[in-house]
């Protein structure tokens, strides 16, 4: 297992170089860090699907435990996020909003986490469910810095709690929550196949992911467009 999170590591920092994160950089206030935030909102309410249903397919009580783990340190996150999604466009949810939501102009990240919800059921061993936990926390830390990062140069960080640094610090803390599981974790020999298998959802993780972005990417310049501010 150690071997895939090399890779998941390798794949990582090919991630941290998006487009996505060099627009972000641009983005100087929360009113203009609010440009990409409704389209997130599919996924990370998806996410918390993802979290709970992988636990479900996991039965080993090891690896189940490493699952449930994941699930609880991430469970009422997504009302975080609505907190934040509420008080950066000053309202709250509605019928519009859900039309919209699974309406065209959002397909780049619907798509992308569908193919990401689509990996706990394609796998044919429990592994491939936990590899699948680390690939998409590994993605989580950077995006959570980056945003952490840029709600702090407002000087307005302690109004949101999703994008906040404190998230970060409890994202970051997942990884030790059990130091001697962990390193029976990562010490596992896997399977040759598995191990191929791994790599491979990694992979397809990261390219949802790289699109699951451009499409962050195009919603923070087509509003940026709407408001006379030249395209990033």
């Amino acid at each position: 297992m150690k071997t895939v999170q090399a890779y998941i590591d390798s794949k990582q920092k090919e991630f941290a170089n998006h487009r996505f994160f060099d627009v972000l950089r641009q983005l100087k206030s929360l009113e203009e860090l609010r440009y990409f935030v409704p389209e997130l909102t599919f996924w990370v309410m998806t996410f918390q699907d993802i979290l709970r249903l992988n636990e479900e397919r996991v039965t080993d009580p090891y690896l189940k435990k490493i699952a449930r783990h994941h699930r609880l340190e991430d469970a009422g996150h997504e009302r975080w996020f609505l907190h934040d999604r509420n008080y950066l466009s000053n309202k709250t949810s509605n019928d519009e909003d859900i039309l919209w939501l699974f309406g065209k102009a959002t397909r780049s990240m619907r798509d992308p986490a569908y193919a990401i919800l689509a990996e706990v059921y394609r796998s044919d061993s429990e592994w491939l469910n936990i590899a699948l936990l680390l690939v998409v926390e590994s993605s989580g830390h950077v995006f959570f810095e980056r945003v952490a990062e840029q709600v702090e140069k407002t000087g307005e960080e302690r109004k949101l709690k999703y994008f906040s640094r404190s998230h970060l610090d409890a994202e970051l803390s997942h990884a030790l929550f059990d130091e001697e599981m962990e390193r029976a974790l990562y010490a596992t020999p896997l399977p040759a196949k598995t191990r191929h298998d791994a790599m491979q959802l990694v992979d397809r993780c990261y390219d949802a992911f790289d699109r699951m972005f451009d499409g962050l990417v195009i919603a923070c310049n087509r509003r940026l467009e709407r408001t006379g501010q030249e395209v990033l």
